[in-house]
């Protein structure tokens, strides 16, 4: 009965023993697997260059110039915001140039330009990177290192085509808005006023797939009501807000671009006069992260 005893002790000590070695194999599989989700996570962001400006503006011009980078930037990846006075324009890179003449002119000692005259100017050969017929200057396919100087006329300041039209009454603070949040605040009303009188709605991709084509996830949430029910109407199915599968509406105005922030017109357009005090961003947009940010006086011409 003894030699019993003392095995069934010896069992019950080694019992303890087995189940804290799994709750620790179990603990650093954990570990190790809360560190690589982590990890991916962190690695999947898009690091932000640094960079410095001298930025100069006057009621009719505006002048970067690139003092330093931590890497050369494509000028696709940027968007340059200037504010005055509760005032926007984005300057975003467009197929061409961007709208109004932002254009770079590099230094004569950067490799690839070789004229430091203004943009426009009546005696630059068509050949020369600040000819406004040289793809290479146009903004989003140049690329910005130590030396590279961007310019535009003060038409840069002003906001889209002759006659651009606000956004609808209720969306006025557009250009701070993301997609998500333009879902969720957005009214059948300012819908119709957008897409037209049928929604412009299609639960196909269209061809081609434009920057005025707004792609709606099944991820995305739309909190208005009777908008939900008018989309049903289009064949869009929704579960508790959201639409199981993906639909898309195609804006009237090609003046909208719906991509990561949902903007129109490149922004609403600043008045600029001496005195005042713009505030000049930089975002690098893969990373959604500012680079640049400067408050400049504007100069009299």
């Amino acid at each position: 009965m003894k030699r019993r005893t003392d095995m069934k002790e010896r069992d019950d000590a080694v019992s303890p023993v087995i189940g804290v070695m799994l709750m620790l194999v179990v603990t650093i599989i954990i570990a190790a697997v809360v560190s690589t989700f982590a990890g991916g996570i962190m690695t999947s962001q898009e690091p932000t260059p640094s960079a410095s400006f001298d930025v100069s503006m006057t009621n009719e011009s505006i002048e970067l110039v690139v003092q330093s980078t931590s890497q050369d930037i494509s000028s696709k990846d940027i968007t340059i915001v200037l504010s005055n006075a509760g005032q926007t324009r984005k300057l975003v890179p467009g197929a061409s140039t961007v709208p109004f003449g932002f254009n770079i002119v590099e230094w004569s000692e950067v490799k690839g330009f070789h004229d430091s005259n203004s943009v426009g100017d009546a005696n630059i050969k068509s050949t020369q990177a600040a000819n406004d017929n040289n793809s290479k200057q146009w903004f989003g396919n140049y690329t910005l290192k130590a030396g590279s100087r961007m310019s535009a006329s003060g038409a840069a300041f002003k906001g889209g085509l002759e006659g651009l039209a606000p956004p609808p009454e209720g969306l006025e603070n557009l250009n701070s808005l993301g997609k998500g949040d333009f879902l969720g605040v957005i009214t059948l009303d300012q819908w119709m006023s957008i897409f037209g009188d049928d929604g412009g709605v299609s639960t196909t991709e269209p061809d081609p797939m434009t920057d005025n084509v707004l792609k709606v996830g099944s991820r995305q949430k739309i909190n208005d009501l009777d908008l939900i029910a008018f989309l049903e109407t289009k064949g869009v199915q929704f579960t508790n807000g959201k639409p199981t599968g993906s639909f898309y509406a195609t804006a009237e105005d090609t003046n909208w671009s719906f991509g990561r922030m949902c903007t129109y017109g490149d922004g609403f357009g600043i008045s600029v006069t001496p005195g005042d005090r713009v505030s000049v961003t930089i975002v690098y947009t893969p990373s959604g992260q500012t680079m640049f940010m400067k408050t400049v006086a504007v100069k009299e011409a």
